[in-house]
């Protein structure tokens, strides 16, 4: 090999090893300016009020066999949000669950019987998901990582993580108060910094029984809510999602599993 191409080649060496840094020493601020600046869009579009609104699609054991069909509209700006779910069976009417800026809501999925649906359940104990913006990741137009310096949330960065076998970015996420044992992990894809997951888990000691034969047969309840995002295109001057899916499992010695899948047929300014 001539002087000349081993001097190439070095340099050539020298140049890929500046421009692709360790995962590991990526820090969680450079992360978010990344997601927001290339992988979402603009700061004045980000704050605009907008909706999206499409089909909605269940599937789970607790409604019986098949596939519950029906629509879904969620309406945001910086400070509040709300969305509907629409299935209109007797079984199950669909869920409504909204932040008016200030207070969390969380509708009744049974109605006539006034009771609330898993998810309802999950999200209501856990209202900071509904406070802090994050359902419905950027679709949310009070997305947190766009303001968590006014919000005083913190985020760490957890490095390179599988999640279905995916390798992404993960963020631990931490709100100022409200969270209490609730883990919020959010997930950037590399190279694009799209948003495209979070995940949200919380288990719950069973009480002691009357004796112990009672107690060692009580089991601690887990609950595990993950939100995934694909099919991206540009809308609203934003790079917004159009399938949004919710999984929603509880857990004791069976797990209960509900799958919606919400597909965005519009986008609209407010």
């Amino acid at each position: 090999m001539s002087k000349a191409r081993v001097l190439a080649t070095c340099s050539a060496l020298v140049l890929l090893a500046g421009s692709a840094p360790a995962a590991e020493k990526l820090k969680a601020e450079q992360l978010v300016k990344l997601h927001l600046e290339e992988g979402l869009g603009p700061a004045e579009a980000r704050i605009k009020a907008r909706e999206a609104r499409g089909t909605a699609r269940l599937a789970s054991r607790a409604v019986g066999q098949g596939v519950l069909g029906g629509s879904f509209l969620v309406s945001s700006d910086a400070l509040s949000s709300r969305l509907f779910i629409q299935f209109g069976a007797n079984v199950y009417e669909g869920e409504t669950f909204a932040f008016d800026g200030k207070d969390t809501s969380v509708g009744f999925g049974q109605r006539p019987t006034g009771n609330r649906s898993a998810l309802g359940g999950f999200v209501n104990a856990n209202s900071v998901i509904l406070r802090e913006g994050l359902l419905g990741g950027v679709l949310n137009a009070g997305w947190p990582l766009a303001s968590l310096e006014a919000r005083q949330a913190r985020v760490t960065y957890d490095g390179l993580k599988k999640l279905d076998g995916q390798e992404l970015h993960r963020l631990s996420y931490r709100a100022k108060k409200g969270q209490n044992e609730l883990a919020i992990q959010l997930y950037l894809e590399p190279d694009t910094w799209r948003h495209v997951a979070t995940t949200y888990v919380a288990s719950m000691a069973q009480s002691m029984g009357p004796t112990p034969v009672e107690s060692s047969r009580q089991s601690d309840q887990y609950f595990r809510l993950e939100e995934r995002f694909s099919d991206f295109e540009r809308a609203l001057g934003l790079t917004l999602p159009r399938t949004w899916s919710l999984r929603f499992e509880a857990s004791t010695r069976t797990t209960i599993e509900w799958k919606y899948e919400l597909k965005a047929d519009t986008f609209e300014s407010k």
